[in-house]
């Protein structure tokens, strides 16, 4: 089973600074690393490296050939949309466990103009609407994560996606928002809460978070979908796959950046260790 991932690629810049300054005022910045990040490609290099299938489709902007070359190294498959302006970016600090971004869209501007394609399985990270909707229409099954995007959907597009998904991923405020707008009824609703753990809707179940020691909380989320994704491709049931997504996002807790994934052998035995054999 591939899993086509369509949404933004970036570099991230993260910074650990010792806490958030005020307005007006400043921090000190103790350490910062440029990444390989974007919810898409996140999602992509996870499903691939925990042993699945992946597929990205997204836009490369004119500074991204290190990063293609990266990708086609981990194999993961390719459907680039090529652009001149410069690769997304996001600014991120770390204070703690709180973490304030920053997401500037350079070439994802252009996720507009990309043709929808199809595919069996997909995930929609956080992307351009026009591009969501599309690839919703010629997808088979597909789960929808609106993210820090969901504003930019007008309530048409929200609807008709929402309806269509099989599966959806949010957080608190997002689910919130989606209520609001459109309403969602009879649907599989996975929200996340970070720490708190994830809670499967329809079945009112909640599934703890694993204990980490918390080093940097980028691409958490994106983590426990690959998780989730590669336990689906297995033949694992809803409440399972949760599970598998919230162990893998407990080791990306605990390095610097969004794609620092362990293998599956390490997944299954904390896995066991934490919620029994499976």
């Amino acid at each position: 089973m591939k899993i086509t991932v369509v949404g933004h690629t970036a570099y991230d810049f993260i910074f650990i600074v010792g806490e958030h300054a005020k307005l007006d005022q400043s921090s000190y910045i103790t350490k910062w690393k440029k990444c390989y990040g974007g919810g898409a490609a996140n999602i992509a290099v996870g499903i691939k490296k925990l042993g699945g299938k992946s597929k990205l489709y997204s836009v490369a902007g004119r500074d991204f050939k290190r990063y293609e070359n990266y990708l086609k190294k981990i194999g993961v498959e390719l459907s680039l949309y090529r652009s001149n302006k410069p690769t997304a970016r996001a600014y991120i600090f770390n204070a703690g466990e709180k973490q304030i971004m920053y997401f500037y869209w350079g070439a994802s501007e252009e996720m507009g103009k990309m043709k929808a394609i199809k595919s069996d399985f997909l995930h929609i990270a956080p992307c351009h609407p026009k591009l969501a909707l599309e690839m919703a229409e010629k997808a088979k099954f597909f789960a929808f994560e609106p993210g820090q995007d969901l504003k930019k959907f007008d309530k048409e597009s929200l609807a008709y996606v929402v309806e269509k998904a099989d599966i959806i991923f949010c957080n608190e405020t997002e689910l919130k928002e989606m209520e609001k707008r459109v309403g969602i009824r009879n649907k599989e609703i996975i929200v996340t809460l970070g720490k708190k753990g994830s809670i499967i809707c329809s079945r009112r179940l909640k599934i703890k978070a694993i204990p980490a020691k918390v080093i940097d909380t980028t691409g958490a989320g994106d983590a426990y979908k690959a998780g989730f994704w590669v336990a689906f491709s297995k033949g694992y049931d809803i409440e399972t796959c949760c599970k598998f997504g919230s162990v893998v996002s407990s080791f990306i807790v605990e390095k610097i950046g969004a794609q620092n994934y362990p293998n599956w052998k390490k997944v299954e035995k904390r896995f066991s260790k934490h919620f029994g054999k499976v």
